[in-house]
């Protein structure tokens, strides 16, 4: 008796903390302004994000929060005015999907980085690459219908003849988080991921590239949102392609786009 009094007291307090919460949050136009700067990526950019924002806060002490989600989740939380003051997202067709929406400021949009598709293996694992391995070893690679590292990946892994053999004993995933998740516990021999995924993990070892003619460029672009708040969102962007915040994404596993 005294635990359900007690369970349905705090579910009381919950409700009139809610209550209380959603009374309390401002208008639009009366809401404040923060320093920080809240920025939207795409999953595998998380640590690049991370230790360039590590530099900024260091050089200006303005925070910066970050969240991750595939592009497409991203611009529908922008869509429902999410707070966010910058947004990296992935491809050319999001990046305009974006602008006839009127969910990014136009004028800030412009490409900032490319991945590249590469395999891992846990550096302790010894020598092997996917031609000798394939078909051989599990592999950890993204499912082509679910995401661009899987559908691109099959481009690559067909245009080398790979593609058969590395689905006879593949591990379909949906995503490359997943696929390093896999890797780093020791499920699969190799894992078909990013270079930000390797660059994150500093027990995983770059056992091969995929020719970057055998499949599209993956390219990240940055712009502001349309409900951007911070005064400091510009400021974030344009430190982006300062040379210390480019030789940090670089050697997060990032080509600097001009």
């Amino acid at each position: 008796m005294t635990m359900s009094l007690a369970r349905g007291h705090n579910v009381w307090l919950l409700a009139f903390a809610f209550c209380l919460g959603a009374t309390a949050i401002p208008a639009r136009g009366d809401y404040p302004v923060a320093p920080d700067v809240v920025v939207f990526c795409e999953p595998t950019l998380q640590q690049a994000v991370a230790d360039v924002a590590g530099l900024w806060r260091k050089e200006t002490g303005v925070p910066v929060r970050i969240f991750t989600s595939p592009t497409w989740a991203l611009l529908q939380q922008i869509a429902h005015h999410a707070r966010d003051d910058v947004v990296i997202g992935e491809g050319d067709t999001r990046a305009a999907e974006a602008t006839e929406q009127h969910l990014i400021k136009a004028e800030t949009l412009q490409r900032l980085w490319r991945n590249r598709l590469i395999v891992a293996a846990l550096a302790k694992a010894g020598p092997g690459n996917l031609a000798e391995l394939a078909g051989k070893e599990p592999i950890a690679i993204v499912d082509p219908p679910v995401a661009v590292a899987g559908a691109e990946g099959e481009k690559a892994l067909r245009s080398l003849g790979l593609w058969d053999a590395v689905q006879a004993n593949a591990v379909g995933v949906v995503d490359t988080a997943d696929a390093a998740f896999l890797l780093e516990q020791g499920k699969v021999r190799l894992a078909l991921v990013y270079a930000t995924d390797a660059g994150a993990d500093p027990s995983f070892a770059v056992v091969d590239r995929l020719p970057d003619a055998s499949y599209s460029p993956i390219v990240y672009w940055v712009a502001e949102p349309q409900p951007s708040l911070s005064p400091n969102a510009s400021k974030f962007i344009a430190f982006l392609r300062q040379t210390d915040a480019q030789e940090r994404s670089h050697a997060d596993g990032l080509e600097v786009l001009p």
